[in-house]
């Protein structure tokens, strides 16, 4: 007789504890309320007549997990922070596994809740110590093995290992068509109306140490016959002439004449009596660069090279690369040149390509972010940025059968099925948004709504509970 009211009393209680408990986490980031569902009982048998059954109560039949998309908190800040946009769960480890570590999926577990943070040895984990787990990614960002058994810990380096010595550079240029031809046996890097443009970029030697490769450009007079004009580069390293291989134009080489020159200027250039082995530029009246490929990638181009490295005939005692460099550093070290140039009718000199340079120094890390591919990247104090792997995640094809084990963390269970690896913006997975939270799904409002109607049937109940036992009295006292 009591076992009615007492279930609906059970039942109530449990709908009050899941609320509480969505309340209670309602600032908790990643967390996904729940939700109570129960189903009446009926007992039937064989000498029941289903149609006068009045039931025996009510049983919670499962306390159902809801994973909606949590609003997300806006710039945190912090460059670790995560959030998913979309279906996913982040990969967590309970060690720092390497990637040929522990391949155990069992021992994963998942989370939506990316407020994660870089331990005392340098590697990215929550809050509560467990290891977010990452793919290893090719040159086009690719995940390389795409398993969840595959992921493994990251640790972000502090400084980018031992410095590169440049070996390739490039610049793109246009020369002003109508530039008034200059006398290049004038030539002095001090006085810029012996030039008609200069332009500079940085280079590294093999101790990591940066120089400045600065171009001068020097316009000669158009042919007569083809109307094609000539342009000298003169390249210097920190203020010392550098010897170039080859002539762009390939008409000869350095033994060509207008590649190769002498500085008879009156004393008035520091260089004055000292050859110049610069390199040409010839466009045609189309204002379109006449080259070989002289680069072994067949781009156009030329060398800077060291004294070595130089055959006997282009051999300089006196100004090849590493002595321009100051000494000390590597003497073989030859870097090739691509120039990406035209002759057009600007009035001015134009960069028209941002100089590149494969080299660089010793970097010290300066910040970590993620895109939204879930790439990590790493930016140092030497200006190179390097991605170091993308975030692991996973799916299911039955979310709510995860098992909830805390700290805003879920297992893989019989229900839920076993985790697909899948990359971030990719498919259904989501993208991942940096420097954000996903906050918890508990919709305040509708829970305390919720707490109103738990309380007012746990109290029907206990009025059921307390007839029952009133009508018990009444059948006690018959005499």
């Amino acid at each position: 007789m009591f076992g009615i009211p007492l279930s609906g009393l059970n039942a109530s209680q449990k709908y009050l504890d899941v609320t509480s408990n969505n309340i209670s986490n309602a600032n908790s980031f990643g967390f996904k309320k729940s939700r109570a569902e129960f189903a009446d009982i009926y007992s039937n048998n064989v000498f029941t007549n289903a149609k006068t059954a009045t039931g025996m109560g009510v049983i919670t039949s499962t306390v159902a997990q809801q994973f909606a998309q949590g609003s997300l908190t806006g710039d945190t800040g912090n460059n670790l922070d995560m959030a998913i946009q979309g279906n996913g769960f982040f990969v967590l480890a309970p060690t720092a596994n390497t990637a040929n570590g522990n391949t155990n999926t069992e021992s994963r577990t998942y989370t939506r809740n990316g407020a994660f943070e870089i331990n005392k040895d340098g590697y990215i984990v929550t809050a509560m110590g467990d290891y977010v787990q990452f793919y290893d990614i090719n040159d086009n960002d690719e995940a390389t093995n795409l398993t969840v058994s595959g992921t493994h810990a990251l640790q972000i380096p502090s400084n980018t290992g031992a410095p590169k010595a440049t070996t390739k550079v490039s610049i793109g240029v246009n020369l002003p068509a109508n530039a008034a031809s200059m006398d290049k046996t004038k030539f002095d890097p001090s006085d810029s109306t012996t030039y008609n443009a200069a332009t500079s970029e940085t280079i590294h030697d093999s101790l990591g140490g940066a120089h400045t490769l600065s171009y001068y450009f020097i316009k000669n007079e158009p042919d007569a016959t083809t109307g094609n004009t000539t342009w000298n580069v003169i390249t210097m390293v920190d203020g010392t002439t550098a010897d170039n291989l080859v002539d762009i134009a390939g008409t000869g080489g350095l033994s060509d004449g207008a590649a190769r020159f002498t500085v008879n200027n009156n004393g008035a250039s520091p260089l004055t009596g000292q050859t110049i082995h610069g390199a040409t530029l010839v466009f045609n009246t189309a204002g379109e660069l006449v080259a070989d490929n002289c680069l072994p990638d067949g781009d156009a181009g030329f060398h800077l090279a060291n004294q070595n490295s130089l055959d006997a005939n282009h051999r300089s005692t006196d100004h090849y690369l590493s002595k321009a460099m100051g000494g000390g550093v590597d003497d073989s070290q030859d870097i090739a040149v691509k120039i990406s140039a035209t002759q057009y009718g600007s009035s001015s000199f134009v960069v028209s390509e941002t100089p590149t340079d494969d080299g660089y120094s010793t970097g010290l890390l300066k910040s970590v972010s993620v895109n939204e591919d879930g790439i990590l990247m790493a930016t140092y104090s030497n200006g190179r940025q390097v991605h170091l792997a993308k975030v692991a995640m996973a799916d299911f094809i039955n979310p709510q059968g995860l098992t909830k084990i805390g700290d805003t963390q879920w297992e893989e269970s019989i229900d839920s099925g076993e985790p697909m690896a899948i990359q971030a913006n990719a498919g259904t997975a989501g993208a991942i948004k940096g420097a954000n939270l996903e906050q918890s799904n508990v919709d305040l409002t509708a829970s305390l709504v919720d707490l109103i109607i738990a309380q007012r049937t746990y109290q029907a109940n206990c009025q059921a509970l307390q007839t029952q036992n009133t009508m018990m009295d009444a059948i006690m006292s018959v005499r």
